[in-house]
């Protein structure tokens, strides 16, 4: 009796832990599937940008307000063209540092945590986009696309061959990458798997077609052709089908971006003149000009829009040089955040 009576307060004394235990780990789950449901709170959004304001080309970051500038790299080599993942919290950037001609590594949002990804004399001078998952940074390898795995620094290769391959947009679930290719004639559009396979052509390679980007949902896919006569912008089904013309102007229409939420387009075009940054509804309607200056606006189509789509980032040299300014979504309030004598441009959200 007394030996069962043991083994019975052994027992009870058991159950408080156990309890103990399971209430945690439901407690655990709650919290990962919170996380997953809502993310991990972040705080305001920054800004990187390169730079040459101390001598050679740096990677900055600054407040959203353009205070307090950061040189991240600080390297005597050429270091620029960052590009942001949220999901990777990380910076990737093209450097020129030691003995190779192009490079390419990540660091964290405060300059540390650096790694050298990819060396690759044959890199060619254009950002590295990070895929959706944050687990692949795209890069473009003499005429072909090529991509690094963040983490293991793998590399695999998306093209092959002599023709001339670049890269566009990765599709919001990161399976599929949008390219360009001349393959078949003129450049045209092309979609292909992550995992490889033969890519499937998405526009008429009898016309020039460029710069392809999905819509949010994926369901859509705007790009640039000159099947008109001139460079338009048009938006067809993310299979090839549906082409629907959406701007039609005499002058050039180039850079189509959607705004986070799938409901307009944002997009570079010099029909007054020179290159200023318009926006429209996704159907083409109610096209308007925002920046309204007669200098270069982000010539090179380097204009984002933030995170929750209230504003745009954009460069310009209406101040004389080129600098960094951020305007709100209607073209309003135009702030130069940069404000330096130095070469300001290849600004990102970073968040």
């Amino acid at each position: 009796m007394e030996l069962d009576q043991t083994s019975v307060d052994v027992n009870k004394a058991r159950y408080p832990m156990r309890e103990l235990i399971i209430f945690v780990g439901i407690l655990l789950v709650i919290m990962v599937v919170a996380f997953g449901l809502f993310g991990v709170k972040k705080g305001p959004p920054r800004i990187a940008f390169m730079s040459d304001r101390e001598g050679n080309f740096e990677v900055f970051i600054m407040a959203i307000d353009g205070s307090n500038p950061t040189n991240l790299t600080n390297d005597p080599g050429a270091d620029g063209l960052p590009g942001w993942s949220s999901r990777g919290s990380s910076l990737a950037f093209l450097s020129s540092r030691g003995e190779q001609n192009a490079s390419l590594y990540r660091m964290d949002d405060q300059g540390g945590g650096l790694q050298l990804l990819v060396q690759d004399p044959e890199i060619i001078a254009a950002p590295p986009i990070w895929s959706p998952d944050g687990k692949w940074v795209v890069y473009h390898s003499g005429s072909n696309i090529q991509i690094v795995n963040s983490s293991s620094t793998e590399v695999r290769e998306i093209t092959a061959g002599t023709s001339q391959n670049r890269f566009a947009d990765w599709s919001p679930d990161g399976d599929q990458l949008l390219f360009l290719s001349n393959r078949d004639g003129q450049s045209a559009v092309y979609v292909i798997d992550l995992e490889g396979g033969e890519p499937t052509k998405l526009t008429d390679s009898q016309f020039s077609s460029a710069l392809p980007v999905w819509s949010p949902d994926g369901e859509k896919v705007a790009f640039v052709s000159d099947r008109d006569g001139d460079l338009e912008i048009y938006v067809m089904d993310s299979q090839g089908g549906g082409t629907t013309r959406l701007t039609d102007s005499p002058d050039v229409d180039v850079y189509p971006k959607w705004s986070p939420d799938g409901t307009q387009i944002a997009f570079l075009s010099n029909r007054d003149g020179n290159a200023e940054i318009y926006v429209m509804n996704a159907d083409g309607s109610d096209q308007r000009n925002l920046t309204n200056n007669p200098a270069q606006e982000s010539a090179q189509g380097d204009f984002f829009w933030s995170f929750d789509g209230t504003q745009i980032l954009f460069h310009s040299d209406r101040d004389g040089n080129s600098e960094v300014y951020l305007m709100n979504a209607d073209g309003s309030n135009p702030v130069n955040l940069s404000n330096d004598p130095g070469t300001d441009f290849g600004s990102v959200w970073v968040q």
